[in-house]
């Protein structure tokens, strides 16, 4: 764990920073000696880094002092006395270059027109999705917006809306089996049975007072 914090500190202090510092003198002071040495050892250092991503899978965990040689491949990269950036670069990088410059331009360009074709067919689709998104939620919040605006000009019409479902229920009743005197001339208590029926409205509440029961008389008669 501490090799690595090492590593990357020195890789930033001596490979990023300085390097960019000292670039920046260069252009500064115009100086083609300084500018040439730091742009090869800028190709070298990215080629390093594109290196470093996938030696970081695959050899980090394994490798004995991994770290520790990143960090001496960087000294010896910018360093002047052991100028390894441009020694890198004039054998093996500018050769490599020069040698497939061709296909790596048509491949550069070849990218750049089919990345801009993908970009222009996948941003159409992308705005016709997002019309008819665009269409649909203003359709739903006009709807929402009619039907708020017609309950509160309309009471009527948002008490008739919430009511309606339960017009349609049966209503219920309750049924008491009582005895009582005899409501006909000529029956007697034993053969005469009053049924009290309470009709219950839609809403569940049992209606209260005499107009709200009924009363059978049910004799054993047949």
């Amino acid at each position: 764990m501490f090799s690595v914090l090492v590593s990357r500190l020195v890789i930033l202090c001596l490979g990023i920073l300085y390097p960019a510092y000292a670039s920046y003198k260069a252009i500064r002071t115009k100086s083609p000696k300084d500018y040439v040495k730091w742009m090869m050892y800028w190709v070298v250092f990215s080629l390093f880094l594109a290196l470093e991503t996938v030696t970081d899978i695959f050899l980090a965990f394994w490798f004995p002092f991994y770290y520790e040689l990143k960090i001496v491949i960087v000294l010896w990269l910018m360093m002047p006395a052991t100028r390894g950036s441009s020694v890198l670069y004039r054998k093996f990088v500018h050769p490599l270059l020069v040698e497939n410059e061709e296909h790596l331009d048509a491949y550069i360009e070849r990218a750049k027109s089919d990345s801009y074709s993908v970009f222009k067919e996948f941003s159409g689709v992308g705005l016709q999705y997002l019309a008819r998104f665009v269409v649909q939620a203003t359709a739903a919040l006009q709807n929402v917006a009619h039907r708020s605006t017609t309950a509160l000009t309309n009471p009527a019409f948002a008490v008739k809306s919430d009511t309606a479902p339960h017009a349609a229920e049966p209503a219920l009743a309750h049924v008491k089996k009582t005895r009582s005197e005899p409501a006909v001339a000529g029956m007697n208590d034993d053969d005469t049975e009053v049924l009290v029926v309470e009709e219950v409205p839609a809403n569940g509440r049992p209606r209260r007072g005499a107009a709200a029961k009924k009363r059978v008389v049910v004799t054993d008669e047949v």
